[in-house]
């Protein structure tokens, strides 16, 4: 069976007022998608407490969920986001600069951060449709 997948999209932020500007102006944040071995290295559990010496472990887990991780991982680019303080401009084209620029605001980050948690590839209609056995 062959299964079509988009792997690959574009988030345009509702960040202060980005979605009604002229599309030339938006902020765009293309991005891949987690490979299914690459979601467990950003989305995982780890005990409360372990007892090293008794050799016990809570039944109590902590769910870890690294937002920065996943968007560093899945960011392919950024357009249209600029930075500037005073005299100086800094175009902010990537995760890593969004993540390093003094001034980004913290909103937009967030934002992103969250939609890049859930993105997921659409996969194709056809097989949606179909009835699990």
């Amino acid at each position: 069976m062959i299964f079509e997948v988009k792997n690959k999209d574009t988030y345009i932020p509702e960040f202060g007022g980005n979605k009604e500007k002229p599309a030339d102006e938006q902020i765009r944040v293309n991005h891949r998608f987690l490979l299914p071995g690459e979601r467990k290295k950003y989305i995982y559990t780890r005990p409360v407490k372990v007892d090293k010496l008794k050799g016990e472990v809570d039944s109590k887990v902590e769910i870890i969920q690294d937002e920065e991780g996943i968007t560093r991982a899945i960011v392919t680019s950024i357009e249209n986001l600029e930075i500037r303080c005073g005299k100086e401009t800094v175009k902010v084209d990537t995760a890593a600069k969004m993540y390093s620029t003094s001034g980004v605001p913290s909103g937009l980050v967030r934002e992103i951060e969250l939609n890049m948690f859930i993105a997921s590839p659409e996969v194709d209609e056809p097989f949606l449709g179909q009835p699990s056995a």
